[in-house]
């Protein structure tokens, strides 16, 4: 109660569009609970740098199904528009903001572009959501698509509308046959051995609720535990918050809860928070 009147005080626009979701922060919102907390921080940390780099704010929103938070028989393409001018991602002159929203159980999902980007960004979110994410998603592997995304995300769309030089569209033929510079491939190099050393921080917690399914019940002793999370309080920039972590046995009647916290949200002058941006409607979408 006490998060839905700080936010409502927070984000006076939502107040007019009570159907629609209260983000759990300006970065990621996870309603699917699709990331494990360590997977959330890594990204959460991800997506603060890239803003502060280049200034545009990358939200990513899950979801099990977007009827269940207001899209009332809504395509994905509606309610995402919806949701971004809602929540007002990214900043309200440039209208920089992207929305990566994710429905695992529609097996949809959409990148909404604010109104300030050209045409010609549509095409390479598509491409983002082709060749980055829904290879991952295909194979439920969704900490790892969303991972990819973001990273595509940063240096396909954020990084040129940042410099100011919209790129030219890229046929599929090009990127495969054109020659690299030295520069190139040093930079692929240098990202491949951030990005190798960020995809195993993220995937750690990840392997550890794979491994909980070939455990033994204390209880039955049957195998197959089943594990997720709650979020109980987001944290703030002020105060850290906190969630449960649940194990559960569909043999018996087995569950353990344990607590963990949510570290504070940090605060970058310039850098955190909601601007009022407002997407058109730019932005590609993609289905598994």
């Amino acid at each position: 109660m006490l998060r839905i009147l700080a936010f409502l005080l927070t984000f006076p626009t939502l107040a007019l569009a009570q159907d629609l979701p209260a983000p759990l922060s300006d970065t990621v919102s996870d309603f699917a609970d699709l990331l494990s907390p360590d997977q959330e921080a890594a990204l959460t940390t991800r997506l603060r740098a890239a803003r502060a780099e280049t200034g545009v704010h990358i939200v990513v929103a899950t979801m099990t199904r977007i009827a269940d938070y207001g899209a009332d028989g809504q395509s994905i393409e509606s309610y995402g528009k919806k949701l971004f001018n809602a929540w007002g991602v990214g900043d309200a002159v440039r209208n920089d903001g992207i929305l990566i929203l994710v429905a695992k159980e529609d097996r949809e999902m959409r990148i909404a572009l604010g109104a300030g980007y050209d045409p010609v960004y549509d095409g390479l979110a598509q491409r983002v959501i082709d060749r980055d994410m829904l290879p991952a998603f295909r194979r439920d592997d969704y900490p790892g698509g969303i991972s990819l995304g973001v990273e595509a995300t940063v240096e396909r769309l954020a990084k040129p509308f940042a410099a100011q030089a919209t790129p030219e569209p890229v046929g599929p033929e090009t990127e495969a046959t054109e020659p690299k510079s030295i520069e190139t491939w040093l930079a692929m190099t240098a990202f491949a051995a951030v990005f190798i050393g960020y995809v195993g921080k993220i995937l750690r917690p990840f392997v550890g609720d794979l491994a909980a399914r070939f455990r033994h019940c204390p209880e039955c002793n049957a195998r197959g535990l089943h594990r997720h999370r709650d979020v109980l309080n987001a944290a703030t920039k002020s105060a850290a918050g906190n969630g449960q972590q649940i194990t559960r046995c569909p043999n018996c009647a087995y569950e353990r809860r344990e607590t963990y916290v949510i570290p504070v949200r940090s605060e970058n002058s310039g850098s955190s928070g909601f601007g009022g941006g407002s997407s058109s409607g730019g932005g590609a979408s993609g289905r598994w």
